[in-house]
C-alpha cells in the first residue's frame, strides 16, 4: 500500500489516482522473506493505526517484531499474508473510497464476527472477503 513516496507492491493507477496491486512484484516476493522493518512500513502505508490489527493481519506476535532488529528477515508466509492484506486494501478501497481502511477493521457478520483483516490470514479467508466486497459492490448474494 502507498506511504508517501515509498510503495509496498501497490502503485497509484491512472483513474483518479487508484491503487492498483502490481501483480508481477507480488508474484516474485510472495515466497520470499522480508525484513522485519517492512511490517512498520506495511502499518504506516496501510493506515493501520492499531499494532494490534496489524499482528492479527499477518499473524505476527509482538514479541517477535520487538525482539527482530530491522535488517532481521521474518518467514515468507509474513510477505504472503502481507501482500494477500494488501489486495484486500486495494479492494475495499475500489469499494469504499478512503473508508476501505476502516471497513478492514471492523467485525463482519459473515465473517463470524471478525474483521476482515482478521478472517484473510489465509487464502480462503481472502476469497471470502474479496466474494463480500464482489458482493457489496455489484450486488449479489454472498
Amino acid at each position: 500500500v502507498v506511504a508517501g513516496k515509498r510503495n509496498l507492491f501497490v502503485m497509484l493507477g491512472r483513474e483518479q489516482d487508484a491503487p492498483v496491486l502490481n501483480r508481477d512484484a507480488a508474484a516474485h516476493w510472495a515466497s520470499q522473506s522480508i525484513p522485519a522493518a517492512a511490517v512498520n512500513l506495511w502499518m504506516k502505508a496501510s493506515g493501520l493505526e492499531r499494532k494490534k490489527d496489524v499482528l492479527a493481519a499477518l499473524l505476527v506476535s509482538p514479541s517477535t517484531l520487538s525482539r527482530a532488529k530491522p535488517d532481521a528477515t521474518l518467514d515468507a508466509g509474513v510477505t504472503e499474508r502481507m501482500l494477500r492484506q494488501s489486495e484486500l486494501f486495494v479492494r475495499a478501497a475500489e469499494v469504499f473510497g478512503d473508508d476501505g481502511a476502516t471497513w478492514m477493521t471492523k467485525p463482519h457478520d459473515l465473517l463470524d464476527g471478525k474483521s476482515p483483516l482478521e478472517y484473510a490470514t489465509n487464502e480462503f479467508g481472502g476469497a471470502k472477503v474479496r466474494q463480500i466486497l464482489n458482493a457489496i459492490e455489484y450486488g449479489g448474494v454472498v
